[in-house]
């Protein structure tokens, strides 16, 4: 019995370190403002950038995405080759979007179907351009409109926030967190810690 329980401690331990060491988890609902967890695992309504898969995204929040997509527009839907965003000094490629629905993150995949963005386009009166700078002063201004003024910083590793601000209203109109470190695809697993054979 103890030996077994050894065996089980030995094929567990090095999948917990792993997911502790990358993992940046967020809840499926947005809080303004609150930033991954780092070393969080998957429990039910929560996301891990980097590592979340479509396929588990749409098992967890599937009955939350009724009325999300329209008769004309699947869900999840398949993106143009190439866009792309410049976010936190790399180039994210998103091919697939998923949309849970009103009071979700919208959810964006890459190539391994992956999550690599989630999105938050709820407009917040009440979070300020003042109150963002001063939360993130290192936030930098990447782009600018004559309506909006975009943000981004780090705020985990491989994680960044990014935030556009209304111009005139001076408040938040909607923020995101990209993973910014390459993912894995499914097929690719961790080398085996065990002895072979088992």
């Amino acid at each position: 019995m103890a030996s077994r329980i050894r065996s089980l401690l030995l094929t567990l331990t090095p999948i917990c370190l792993a997911g502790s060491l990358a993992a940046q988890t967020l809840p499926a609902r947005p809080i303004p403002l609150g930033e991954p967890v780092r070393g969080g695992s998957w429990k039910d309504g929560e996301l891990v950038l980097g590592r979340t898969t479509l396929p588990g995204a749409r098992r967890m929040l599937g009955a939350a995405d009724s009325g999300a997509a329209t008769a004309d527009e699947a869900n999840p839907r398949r993106l143009p080759e190439e866009l792309a965003w410049e976010i936190g000094g790399v180039t994210l490629r998103p091919r697939w979007t998923f949309d849970p629905g009103k009071g979700y993150f919208q959810l964006y995949f890459d190539d391994n179907e992956r999550l690599i963005f989630a999105l938050d386009r709820t407009v917040r009166p009440e979070l300020r351009r003042t109150e963002l700078l001063s939360r993130y002063p290192r936030a930098l201004r990447v782009q600018q409109s004559d309506s909006y003024d975009q943000f981004q910083v780090d705020v985990q590793p491989c994680v960044t926030l990014t935030a556009l601000v209304d111009r005139q209203k001076d408040h938040v109109l909607q923020f995101g967190y990209a993973w910014t470190c390459r993912t894995r695809s499914v097929a690719e697993r961790p080398a085996p810690s065990g002895p072979p054979g088992r």
